[in-house]
């Protein structure tokens, strides 16, 4: 025995010593890779419920759970005060809590259901921007100064742990939801800082330490700094001491500086067509418009079946995960329409499931019809009316293209899927730019039917018979699937990095492949590289602006995807001979538009409604609730000649311009986008033009810039003027 514990002990140490331990800091932080179950996981639900729905109430477009901001800010033109006035009379948001009984609550039940949709990770509300907690949790108390928490108000139990006993029973990992930040808490009101280091943190910590969460998901970062959330020692802790530290996944809501940028997995909310081919990452929106029950909702404001199936496909396709909400009522009962369509997405994926789970992005996630890739939605409201998906797969315009098929690969057994809403009519499925070996025999396999198909290299493209249309036997609603054996093993994609000189600002290409042996080939006019174009060996400087299009090659895989970069050669611009002394500030101008369209140009030729002079660049409170567009103008003073590094990030677009050339472009209709561009400035006065517009919903903007090299930031006092 005494020769066994010896080394036992020794291993422990070993192991113990081999421990990884990530410092409080981003780039330690960020070097954590996302655990493998997630990346396999693919689809998971989120689970909006609380206090809020007692009401479960907002206008048709907007979200339900914010009902208590809505009801007490007077916001959505006073719909929301006035449901509450007329339903609830002078009692407070609080006071809802004692309506929220959850008697019908059957954890089981939720979790089975959870288990038959397919869902691989469940993420509850532990607590929301209310502040109250689905946990029994003492601080809540205490900074309310009043129960709090769902074991002593309300359902008088731990709904958190509850559903988290149920669902350890099944296959469905548990993960929770944590709001940062609270509305109205007495303590954020008074002292920020104080209201993190005594009151959010230490429930965050409370909660992971007690429930172990597979995933914690946190939001409402948005009003403070990750610095001031203590974010970094929380993960520092979470990833290296914790008893979750090896398996949990986190998000990148973490603070105002962090989304898209630092933390764990990306979370576009909303955004369909946002994706982050190098970075794991996971779209979130709500089965019909909002996050949390909305009574407001009818049926037809449901997202149909098939378009959820397709909006897991077209996920996963591109590399993400796909976060469904969903919105118990206030009795603890998933309603009945929700219900239905988690059950027909867990039938598609009970037929096609493979083609889904353990999958990562392929070197093509999509293939496109002919046509025109531009259709835009029309609009009601916040939200528009019509998913973008159907009409980009099974419902187009004419002379619109359509996402014929959806291309996910299983990097462990080298296999391709092909996954396509629609069924030809030729019965002919055709795999534009692919050639199959098949001197070896290609076993492609239908899922629904198991049935093997016939596959020929046909014109350069792969043309797969697929069988007679018989809804008696194919089983697969919504989107169909083939399966490619043992094919597509690929070269990585090559990635094209442009730097720019901080002083010259001469550009420096360099081009990388992760492929060991693989052989890069490039061109300059933007035209797809082939085996003989140029050879790429070291970085090097275009003699003038132009398209870097790189690709990859290496003989028994698939040639890579590739990737491009724009090449500027910057001129320097001359610094303005300023004729008075010029006033502090920018001035701000709020703008309306002829008609409803809102664009950057149409605001610049808009109509004035307002002008003031202002040392902060913020939208108007006008906008929060309005349609508008404003525009900054002034002068910059610029320090050292030399590249300066310019970003907007706003909701909608917006777009910045240096003497009368613009920089920075960030127009368009979307959710909070950054965009960046550069511009090669002589030390002095320069002109600066900054636009902005909302077109309904969530609105904001911020601007920053830096020399180049250097971490973006404010402007300093006294750099702005008019």
């Amino acid at each position: 025995m005494r020769h066994f514990f010896l080394p036992l002990f020794a291993i422990l140490s070993l192991s113990l010593s081999a421990q990884k331990t990530y410092s409080p800091d981003w780039e330690s932080l960020d070097s954590r890779p996302t655990p493998d179950w997630w990346m396999d996981a693919k689809f998971g639900i989120s689970i909006h419920w609380g206090v809020y729905s007692v009401p479960a109430f907002s206008t048709k477009g907007n979200d339900a759970d914010w009902y208590q901001n809505s009801m007490e800010t007077n916001a959505l033109k006073g719909k929301v005060r006035a449901y509450h006035e007329a339903n609830y009379g002078e009692r407070s948001y609080h006071d809802l809590a004692d309506d929220f009984h959850a008697e019908l609550y059957n954890p089981d039940d939720w979790a089975k259901l959870f288990e038959r949709a397919g869902a691989k990770y469940a993420v509850l509300t532990a607590k929301s921007y209310d502040g109250f907690c689905l946990w029994p949790n003492e601080q809540a108390n205490r900074s309310w100064d009043q129960p709090w928490n769902s074991e002593v108000r309300g359902p008088g139990r731990d709904l958190l742990g509850d559903l988290f006993t149920a669902l350890n029973k099944t296959k469905v990992k548990p993960g929770l939801y944590f709001s940062l930040f609270e509305w109205s808490n007495p303590i954020w009101q008074q002292d920020r800082a104080q209201y993190a280091t005594e009151h959010a943190m230490p429930q965050l910590y409370e909660v992971v330490e007690r429930y172990e969460p597979w995933v914690v998901w946190t939001d409402g970062e948005w009003e403070a700094s990750s610095e001031l959330w203590q974010a970094p020692q929380f993960l520092s802790w979470l990833y290296s001491e914790s008893a979750v530290r090896d398996r949990v996944v986190v998000n990148d809501r973490w603070g105002s500086d962090t989304r898209f940028t630092h933390g764990g997995v990306y979370t576009p909310e909303n955004e369909p067509d946002l994706d982050f081919e190098n970075h794991a990452w996971e779209e979130s929106r709500g089965m019909g418009a909002s996050y949390g029950y909305n009574r407001a909702e009818d049926a037809w404001d449901y997202n149909s079946s098939q378009s959820l199936v397709l909006h897991l496909v077209d996920k996963v396709s591109r590399g993400g995960n796909f976060l469904l909400d969903i919105g118990p009522d206030a009795h603890g009962k998933i309603p009945p329409i929700m219900q239905d369509r988690l059950l027909d997405i867990g039938k598609w994926l009970g037929v096609n499931g493979e083609a889904i789970y353990s999958t990562r992005r392929w070197r093509a996630p999509v293939q496109w019809s002919e046509g025109r890739r531009d259709w835009k939605p029309g609009v009601d409201g916040a939200k528009t009316v019509v998913d973008p998906l159907l009409k980009q797969t099974v419902d187009p315009d004419p002379g619109y293209a359509v996402k014929e098929i959806f291309y996910t690969w299983n990097p462990k057994t080298k296999s391709v899927y092909a996954i396509f809403p629609r069924y030809p009519n030729d019965r002919k499925l055709v795999l534009k730019g692919l050639q199959l070996p098949l001197t070896a025999g290609a076993d492609v396999t239908f899922l629904a039917t198991k049935d093997k198909l016939k596959a020929e290299n046909l014109g350069g493209n792969v043309v797969i018979t697929l069988p007679e249309y018989n809804p008696n036997k194919i089983k697969s609603a919504h989107a169909y699937a083939v399966k490619i054996s043992g094919f597509g093993d690929f070269v990585s994609k090559p990635k094209v990095d442009v730097t720019y000189d901080p002083k010259t600002v001469k550009p420096v290409v360099k081009i990388t492949t992760k492929t060991l042996g693989a052989t890069i080939r490039y061109t300059t006019n933007g035209t797809e590289p082939v085996e003989t174009s140029p050879t790429y060996t070291v970085p090097f400087t275009p003699a003038a602006t132009c398209t870097i299009r790189a690709k990859a090659f290496k003989i028994g895989l698939i040639s890579s995807n590739s990737d491009s970069s724009r090449v500027k050669l910057y001129r320097q611009l001359p610094a303005q001979n300023m004729l008075k002394e010029p006033v502090p500030g920018l001035r701000a101008e709020l703008r309306t538009v002829d008609g409803d369209e809102y664009t950057s140009d149409r605001v610049i030729r808009g109509f004035v409604e307002k002008a003031d002079d202002v040392t902060i660049i913020e939208p108007d409170p006008y906008c929060a609730e309005n349609k508008c567009g404003m525009v900054w103008k002034g002068y910059i003073e610029i320090p050292t000649s030399g590249g300066y590094r310019f970003w907007t990030e706003s909701d909608d677009g917006s777009m910045l311009s240096i003497d009368g050339e613009t920089t920075v472009n960030n127009d368009g209709e979307h959710g909070m986008t950054e965009k960046t561009g550069i511009a090669n400035l002589q030390r002095g006065w320069h002109s600066i033009r900054i636009v902005y517009f909302n077109t309904g919903g969530d609105y904001g903007l911020k601007v920053r810039y830096a020399p180049l090299g250097e971490e973006k930031r404010e402007f300093e006092e006294g750099m702005l003027s008019h």
